[in-house]
């Protein structure tokens, strides 16, 4: 009898459904979590949302400084020799890698970091990641309007194209939310995994085309960088933020199944792995 429930409980767990419905069920919850945190995050400064734009800005600056004025980084026919159209190229790169990072790296210890929600209440754990996922998504949302209104001003263009940004963020949400439960779980049992996540990220955002274009990569390495989904989602960002290009469709679709696949599995391994939180805990 307990093998015949285990298994219904499998097949349950790899039901495509069961992720978005438990995610559906808790979303009250979510909400208020969602708001903790963002409220949370500048609580108590002088300044308070301010930091919301200051802090993309300044990065913005330096980054265009040390690339575009020391390296004399030029990003190609593209954009010109414009210094301005060359921040704004880099800054969409780092709007959608901070999206992904910050969700990755909050998702690392936010269990160990809620021991009471373990033991002492019964509480849906696998909201905790995608609260970290949403509330990082909020501010990368911040990043994009200050992107598209850079755009419309400095480079006097408003695109048509941009419509099809949701479509090409969705893989990226799916992905970073499926990683937030792998990591999230990992982080209860493997404490040093905060500083393996940390190294990863910082290797993973030189790996990706956020400071060069792939016509700079040499064509032996464009393959290996290919691997790493972050690439298309960047570039797919960029032509249709910046350069006024629609998708390439069947990337999306590919990004789309490896992301679902991505999202289906953490799903799952959270799922298995949380029964064990409160023993280690």
């Amino acid at each position: 009898m307990a093998r015949i429930d285990q298994k219904e409980s499998m097949k349950d767990l790899f039901n495509p459904i069961a992720p978005f419905r438990d995610v559906c069920k808790s979303r009250n919850l979510l909400r208020q979590l969602v708001k903790r945190n963002i409220q949370t995050r500048y609580k108590g400064s002088m300044l308070g949302l301010f930091w919301l734009f200051a802090t993309p800005l300044c990065m913005l600056a330096v980054y265009t400084f040390v690339f575009s004025v020391v390296f004399k980084t030029r990003w190609g026919t593209d954009v010109g020799d414009s210094k301005t159209a060359f921040a704004l190229t880099i800054f969409c790169g780092l709007s959608v890698f901070n999206i992904f990072s910050e969700s990755v790296t909050g998702a690392v210890g936010i269990i160990s970091g809620n021991p009471n929600y373990v033991k002492k209440v019964v509480f849906p754990l696998e909201v905790l990641p995608v609260a970290s996922l949403l509330s990082a998504f909020f501010f990368g949302l911040i990043w994009i309007c200050i992107l598209v209104l850079g755009v419309a001003i400095f480079m006097q263009k408003m695109c048509l194209t941009a419509l099809c940004l949701p479509v090409i963020l969705l893989p990226l949400l799916l992905l970073s939310c499926g990683l937030s439960w792998f990591v999230a779980s990992l982080g209860v049992y493997l404490r040093d995994l905060a500083h393996a996540v940390g190294i990863l990220l910082l290797m993973l955002f030189f790996m990706t085309p956020i400071f060069y274009s792939m016509d700079m990569v040499p064509t032996s390495y464009r393959t290996a960088l290919r691997l790493n989904p972050l690439t298309d989602i960047v570039q797919n960002s960029r032509r249709v933020l910046i350069f006024g290009q629609w998708p390439s469709w069947t990337t999306v679709g590919l990004l789309m199944i490896c992301s679902l696949v991505v999202f289906q599995f953490g799903y799952v391994w959270f799922m298995k792995t949380k029964r064990g939180f409160a023993d280690v805990l």
